[in-house]
Formats: C-alpha cells, structure tokens, sequence
C-alpha cells in the first residue's frame, strides 16, 4: 500500500492472510536485518510458522516488510528514519482499520519482534491505535554491549555482500556477514535446527544506520507512559541482547513483568512470558509452537478472534510484485550523502572497538533499579516535551 515516509512517497508490501470471518487481525513486525519471512519461514512450517498457528485459531495476519526491507520501498538512508518506520506502520493499521485493504477489521493486535518489537511498543504508546501489543525478543532496555559486541559488528554494508551487490543501496544500508545469523540462535541440539539457520541465511536482508541510530533513545522518550492495553512482552531466557547488565533479568516470567510494569500505563495489563532454553529468534527456535501458544492465548484472553473459523488449511500466498522505488529528488540525494557522511564512519568506529569487547552479562545480572530509574526518566522526559521529537523526526 502506498505510504508517506519522511515527506517521500513510499510503498509497504505485505502479505494478508484472512479466515473465513476474521474480524482480528494480527498486524506483524519482523526487526533488524530481517523481512516478514520472520513471521512464516518456508521451512517446517507447523514448527516455525507463526503466520500459519495465528490463522488456525481464527486471527488474520498482515505480516509486513518494514520501511527499508523486503519488497518495501528503500528509501535513501537519511529518510529511513526510525520515526517514518512508525509512521508507516501507523498508515497501515489505519488502512486495516478502514478497509483500505479489503477487510475492515474491527479490532487489532500489534506484534514486533526485536527491532519492530521497539517499533510497536513506539506506535502504540504515539498513536493509541490497537488493542494489545506482543513484543518479543526487546524490553524497554537492552544489554547494550551485546548488541555491539555480537550485531553490529558482524554487519557490513549490503553492497559488499553478494546478494545485494545490485540493488544499489547507500552505504548506510547494512547487513550480516556470511555465516552469521547464527548468532540470532541458542545453538544447542535441543534448541536450534541448523535448517532454520541456513534458510534465515539464505532470506536474509538488511538494516539501516539512520534508523538505529534515530531509535536510540526510545526509552528516554517513553511514549508508553500513557498505554493502558494489555501488553505480553516475550523474551528469550538466554538472549544475549535483550537480558542482563543494563538489560531485565530473564530469570522467571514475573521478573520480566516486574520489570516492564512501570513504563506502560496505569491501567495497562503487563504480562511476560520467558521461554526456556531459547535465545533471540523466538519464532525460529525448535521452542517456537511453545511461544507462539502463548501469544495466542493471550491474545485469546484479553482481545478474541470473534467468530471467525478456526483449523483451516493454508491457503497459497500469492507472489507480490515489487514496487519500484521512487526516484528521490536532487534535494534529497544532497541531504543523503550529508547523512550517509557522517554516519559510515561512525559505525566504523563502533565495529572496531566492539571487537575487542567481549560479550558481557548473563541473563541474571541486571543493574538493581535499574527499570525504575529507566521508566522515571524516560516518562518525565516524555510528559515534558511530549512528541514533538518524533514527529519532526518521521517528517510528520
């Protein structure tokens, strides 16, 4: 569908999956470097198929590429801005509320995994547009050092790497080395199927500089201060980049709770779950049908499917066509390469001394107040500048 992203015009591709009668529709965010094959890999599909456990009990899907991946538009960097990604899922929730995409669906659970977990719990708590949120795989602080130490530093620009070569994108459009979506999985037996991680290797995509660095202070400006839905917030018990050090402990589901209670609203319901012996890739991990039963139950609970018919077979996915990405003006070419200046020399930076950092933190040592000295802080921040911030930011 069209959007507007930054002030560019700009088109989100995505793949809609109804049952008969579905008034709910699960709209799902995949996060960094990956594309909506997160949420429905082609591959043992009644294990790591999210997509396909929601549309049996009743929930239609729409599973996204967000701004900058996929088959969706990929804007010059400087306009692949964490904000313009909210905004654009904004724009679709309304068009799924509208009927703009077929359907008018009455009622709409947000889903994000990682990066498009912080996505979520952002346009949620900007525009107050669904009825629950499920983040997976973030909280509202992360083990920062990790996600440098075993992310950052094993991507490079996506024009060095094969598969990207001729898709002529700036330098600030990266991607993960060869051989290292590894990284994403607990790596065990009894974890992990080594054909998933191939196939995430084969499918995989890219991340923007702008954006992440744009995101970075998302819990400084908590805009979640004021959501009063019920949130399910899903982590791994061994994700190196969400648990431990300045991250949540992931010790037991309730402490996770405990731990993301403060940010939301008063009138929120805050739940958690922490899935054993998984790492970042929830729905990737051999523990997936585990997790994604969670998530629906919750969703069951707290919102419904309605009337819509459970156990239908899965449908063939039509083939979408990939929109041509608009030709940006001299203007914007002009504030790109400004941009793209600073930013490739910076991160740069940040890989080369994040190679010799070890990761660091377990899964038990958080830093004690630190959830409530992070929600103080970022609920002031927020109640006193309020969203003007992002709105100049998403060009908006």
């Amino acid at each position: 569908m069209p959007v507007t992203a930054a002030g560019q015009a700009a088109t989100i591709t995505g793949t809609l999956c109804t049952p008969p009668g579905a008034s709910t529709v699960q709209i799902l965010v995949h996060g960094w470097s990956y594309a909506r094959y997160y949420w429905d890999l082609p591959y043992e599909p009644d294990t790591y198929s999210y997509v396909r456990a929601a549309n049996k009990r009743g929930y239609a899907t729409l599973s996204i590429d967000r701004l900058g991946d996929g088959q969706s538009t990929h804007p010059l960097s400087a306009f692949d801005n964490f904000y313009a990604d909210v905004s654009t899922v904004h724009q679709v929730i309304t068009a799924l509320r509208d009927g703009r995409l077929g359907t008018s669906f009455g009622k709409v659970i947000e889903v994000g995994h990682s990066l498009g977990g912080i996505v979520t719990m952002t346009e949620a708590g900007l525009y107050k547009d669904v009825d629950a949120i499920m983040p997976t795989g973030i909280a509202h602080s992360l083990n920062y050092v990790n996600v440098l130490s075993k992310i950052i530093a094993d991507d490079y620009p996506s024009a060095l790497d094969p598969k990207f070569t001729a898709a002529g994108l700036d330098p600030a459009y990266l991607t993960s080395y060869p051989g290292t979506r590894g990284g994403f999985y607990l790596g065990n037996a009894t974890s992990t199927d080594p054909g998933a991680i191939a196939k995430d290797e084969q499918l995989k995509e890219t991340g923007n500089l702008v954006e992440l660095a744009t995101l970075a202070a998302y819990n400084v400006l908590n805009v979640d201060r004021s959501l009063n839905i019920p949130v399910l917030a899903v982590v791994g018990q061994h994700d190196p980049f969400i648990c431990g050090l300045l991250g949540p402990s992931c010790s037991d589901s309730q402490t996770l709770a405990n731990f993301e209670r403060p940010f939301y609203g008063p009138n929120a319901t805050v739940v958690a779950d922490v899935v054993p012996n998984t790492a970042h890739d929830l729905q990737l991990e051999k523990s997936a049908p585990e997790s994604n039963a969670t998530m629906l139950d919750f969703a069951d609970k707290y919102v419904g499917a309605g009337d819509a018919m459970k156990d239908t077979a899965p449908g063939a996915a039509a083939p979408v066509p990939t929109p041509p990405n608009p030709a940006p003006s001299l203007a914007a070419k002009a504030v790109n390469a400004l941009v793209v200046q600073a930013a490739v020399p910076a991160i740069a930076l940040v890989q080369k001394a994040s190679n010799v950092v070890p990761g660091l933190g377990d899964n038990q040592d958080p830093i004690p107040g630190m959830s409530a000295a992070l929600a103080t802080v970022g609920n002031l921040t927020d109640s006193l500048v309020g969203t003007f911030p992002e709105g100049l930011i998403a060009g908006s």
